[in-house]
């Protein structure tokens, strides 16, 4: 509840990433959006799509300009990483105006941002690492399943050995994200070194394992309601004139606002968790105790 409170307060955060998603989606989409205009263009096709969707135009239409998208795939991969350095970036003033309650000037916001962004996205670039390494762990898992599942008497054993893999996995990949978490969160919001600052997000989920599940559990639940409520609307809304693109439009745009909405409030209630719970260090020097 911190986390949403201290969400509500700045709008300007929220217009920050607006900005980032509005113009990030727009270079992604450029591309396609161009060919579609081109190809549309030619033909009758314009008119017969608002009538309904046609798989066979979709299906044509791909396999017409199936290369040219290939041939972009290294842009989107170049596009993605810059796109992860921007959010990295942001992460520590975000971050760190949320521990101090939500409210924050521009220029000190920015200045959290620079501040903060190699301890960051070192802490980032070490959680790609680990969760590559369980990837690649738990593909050997799997092949060995397969394996033994050539010799196993029956199809239980088979199950029961992939709900193992299955459990291990969710729950280690769960663990390192919401350790790397809170770690970020000390590197924006402790003033020590680098490693104590990273030591301390570890103690810290240790010491407060449900109420950090809970924050990271809780911000999952609202982003996947968020999604699910778009795919529903999504299904019930048929854009076949001007009225029905504007309502598709408007619905889209607020299911940006709250997916901000559910990446702010893990920030806010990520936190003000870490925050509150943190006990103040006072260096004291000998001069001041005589």
């Amino acid at each position: 509840m911190l986390g949403v409170g201290r969400s509500l307060k700045n709008w300007r955060l929220w217009g920050i990433f607006y900005a980032l998603n509005f113009l990030f989606a727009a270079v992604l989409a450029l591309p396609f959006v161009v060919i579609f205009m081109r190809s549309v263009s030619k033909s009758l096709v314009g008119t017969s799509l608002l009538s309904g969707f046609s798989y066979r135009w979709y299906v044509e239409f791909m396999h017409a300009n199936g290369k040219y998208f290939s041939s972009l795939f290294p842009q989107v991969v170049l596009l993605f990483a810059l796109y992860m350095l921007v959010e990295a970036f942001l992460a520590g003033g975000f971050l760190s105006s949320f521990a101090a309650g939500g409210k924050t000037k521009l220029t000190a916001f920015v200045s959290h941002c620079a501040s903060k962004v190699f301890p960051i996205l070192a802490v980032t670039l070490a959680e790609v690492l680990i969760l590559f390494l369980l990837y690649e762990l738990n593909t050997v898992w799997a092949a060995a399943n397969r394996e033994a599942a050539r010799n196993a008497v029956t199809d239980y054993q088979v199950l029961h050995a992939e709900l193992w893999r299955y459990a291990v996995v969710v729950i280690f990949f769960s663990l390192v994200s919401i350790v790397s978490d809170f770690a970020r969160a000390a590197v924006a919001i402790d003033d020590e070194t680098f490693i104590g600052k990273v030591m301390r997000g570890l103690s810290f989920v240790m010491k407060h394992p449900l109420s950090s599940m809970g924050v990271y559990g809780g911000a999952v639940v609202f982003s996947a309601s968020v999604i699910a409520g778009w795919f529903y609307l999504d299904s019930i809304i048929r854009a076949l004139d001007v009225n029905g693109v504007v309502l598709e439009i408007v619905v889209g745009q607020i299911f940006v606002l709250l997916r901000i909405f559910s990446k702010l409030i893990f920030y806010a209630g990520e936190a003000a968790l870490y925050k509150e719970n943190q006990i103040e260090v006072i260096k004291v020097k000998p001069e001041m105790l005589e």
